[in-house]
């Protein structure tokens, strides 16, 4: 994959100009600190080892199925989307999901978010994706107004097997 396929255009929000683009091994201190407040939301917590790797496949250039946007702000780190690309048996083309997105609180409803997801949609056009999906906690009702103005909800029920 190329990361760099789609230019990643400012927007201006509520008069903050947010910069989309890709993450850089000079954002590792903040994503760590981004990640450890994700965490944190969803009251879990991962390893050294796990946030390590998650870390090394986010910036390693010749990873194909991984990467990461950030929402940037003046100098500032606001936010990240962490995206898993693979394949999928009803479609030739690949499919991305949208797996973890987090804003700072201290920025959130300023539009971080909707432009993090906006550009994920940008590459996924310009990639020629099949599709992107993402899931959500059912009560996590400030994140879910904002997908409902983005996306469609489905039917489907997640079902898991931890090993």
């Amino acid at each position: 994959m190329n990361r760099c396929s789609t230019p990643m255009a400012d927007r201006s929000i509520s008069d903050t100009m947010i910069h989309i683009r890709d993450l850089t091994v000079a954002d590792q201190d903040r994503w760590r600190e981004l990640w450890k407040g994700y965490l944190t939301f969803y009251g879990t917590d991962v390893s050294p080892a796990v946030t390590d790797q998650t870390w090394n496949r986010l910036v390693e250039p010749d990873e194909a199925a991984m990467f990461c946007l950030v929402a940037q702000v003046d100098t500032a780190v606001v936010g990240f989307v962490n995206c898993v690309l693979h394949l999928n048996t009803w479609t030739e083309k690949p499919v991305c999901y949208l797996e973890d997105l987090f804003v700072d609180p201290d920025v959130r409803g300023r539009g971080a978010g909707r432009a993090l997801i906006e550009a994920v949609r940008q590459r996924g056009q310009t990639d020629n994706w099949h599709r992107i999906y993402w899931r959500t906690h059912k009560n996590n009702t400030t994140a879910r107004a904002l997908y409902d103005t983005l996306a469609v909800g489905t039917d489907w029920v997640t079902y898991e097997i931890s090993l």
